[in-house]
């Protein structure tokens, strides 16, 4: 390692006219023992160590009882630092070693860095023979380790693994690979149906992986490979991991998603505006701006469903940051507006793996913004501010009616915000940075599995301008 990458610019330097008496005192205020002795711009002239010093009165100067620079040890900075090795060795009262370049000191190489680092006489190459070296990174892994051999003995459990799977290694290793088994499977038939072992020393499998939940309650990922010699198989390695944390997150995930539905449940008037949600699909999909098409990567049959619960989510973190504080925005208008916005949306059928043009598969959204927006105000009743916001969520700014109310901009800017954002983790299962709010203006960031559609940028709630915080642009279509 080169002397530069480690060296302690931490050091103390002194004047060769500074009196004894100063050093003692510099000393004294800091934890080193040893001063460098330098003029001009930091060029080395000496070094004084403490017990050079001698005591009383103000003393001789530094430069009377220095030792000179020609006499003392330095390394450049692109020497290597275990050049120092016997120095140390030699010097063992020696707290540094100068780094100096073209005369100018730049740092110091402290003593307990090589000291620390210094190979000792028992550390020869038996110290890095291989089985010394795997029983270290047995005993290092953080995950489970199983070796059976050819003929289906276990030959190793790592600690790890009989930590994660409860068994004591004394009691199954060098056995029939059924001893361990036992552990985690409750009966031999099936061990005999759900193990990959048995199909390893058959050769009916090479590589692979199961999920067990074993007997203790911990549901294991097990993943498995065969090591072979000529077509001869020598030995199984099975590698796991407890994976029951993740079980219980993706369980919490689930039960906070059931208990979403069953809230946005109670919100609708009826269950017509719920099942009407439910048939509406949604698609995932890639584009190709070169040919203008698209092609289905899933189908999401209840999408839209989905699409209104995500725009809700990002409402809620709206809520939280203070949006619906603001002048001009209310939040029971905006909900009851996206719970209607899509109501009257007319989806086509497509298949896994279609191709479509989407300006040709799928209408114009002002189309079915109009129809929602005639079914909420006919079949229920909702205010005029909520039926403008759905009668004008798929149409650009500039090309609003004059009879559209100006004091509705901000929140058609906002629903339109969420509108866009909810689809995004809809159909392209992207995720959303945590908002932003500073005064007026948001700040968003979108992250999707695709490059091309990443964002970051501010929306001014206000005005409506967009800054770009990025260099990426969006691309494709908003025809949905």
């Amino acid at each position: 390692m080169k002397s530069r990458f480690v060296m302690d610019t931490d050091y103390l330097t002194g004047q060769p006219t500074d009196s004894a008496a100063m050093m003692r005192w510099l000393v004294a205020t800091s934890p080193h023992r040893t001063l460098y002795v330098v003029q001009g711009e930091n060029q080395l002239v000496g070094v004084v160590r403490l017990e050079q010093v001698p005591h009383g009165g103000g003393g001789p100067k530094l430069s009377d009882i220095m030792l000179p620079v020609s006499h003392i040890a330095t390394i450049a900075p692109e020497d290597e630092v275990d050049t120092l090795i016997p120095v140390f060795r030699d010097h063992s009262d020696w707290s540094s070693v100068p780094v100096v370049e073209n005369g100018k000191l730049l740092g110091i190489i402290p003593c307990e860095l090589i000291v620390s680092g210094m190979p000792k006489e028992q550390y020869d190459s038996a110290d890095l023979a291989i089985e010394r070296l795997q029983h270290h990174i047995l005993g290092a892994m953080y995950s489970g380790l199983i070796v059976v051999d050819g003929q289906g003995i276990t030959r190793l459990l790592n600690p790890a693994g009989a930590d994660i799977l409860g068994i004591n290694p004394a009691a199954v290793v060098n056995r029939p690979y059924e001893e361990l088994a036992q552990y985690l499977f409750p009966h031999m038939r099936d061990y005999l149906e759900g193990s990959a072992v048995p199909l390893v020393l058959s050769g009916h499998a090479t590589q692979g992986e199961r999920e067990l939940r074993i007997g203790n309650g911990r549901t294991i990922l097990f993943k498995f490979g065969s090591v072979r010699e000529e077509e001869r198989l020598m030995a199984i390695l099975i590698t796991f991991m407890d994976v029951s944390p993740l079980h219980t997150a993706q369980d919490l995930v689930n039960h906070q998603n059931r208990e979403l539905e069953v809230a946005f449940g109670l919100t609708l008037p009826n269950s017509k505006v719920e099942t009407k949600l439910k048939t509406s699909p949604e698609y995932q999909d890639i584009y190709d701006p070169k040919t203008g098409t698209a092609t289905v990567t899933g189908v999401l049959s209840d999408g839209t469903y989905w699409h209104v619960i995500n725009g809700l989510r990002i409402m809620g973190e709206l809520k939280v940051l203070g949006v619906f504080q603001l002048v001009g925005i209310d939040k029971d208008t905006m909900v009851q507006a996206f719970i209607f916005h899509d109501i009257g949306k007319a989806q086509p059928h497509l298949a896994l793996g279609e191709t479509f043009v989407p300006k040709d598969t799928f209408e114009p959204g002002y189309l079915h913004a109009a129809r929602s927006a005639d079914w909420a105000s006919k079949d229920y009743h909702v205010a005029p501010d909520v039926e403008w916001l759905v009668r004008y969520h798929h149409t650009a700014e500039g090309q609003l009616p004059p009879s559209f109310p100006k004091a509705l901009l901000p929140m058609l800017r906002l629903f339109q915000l969420v509108d866009g954002l909810s689809a995004g983790m809809t159909r392209r299962q992207a995720t959303i940075a945590p908002l932003r709010l500073y005064g007026s203006t948001l700040e968003i960031q979108e992250t999707n599995i695709d490059a091309r559609y990443h964002r970051h940028y501010t929306l001014s709630i206000y005005t409506g301008e967009e800054r770009d915080l990025s260099n990426q642009n969006r691309i494709g279509y908003d025809q949905k």
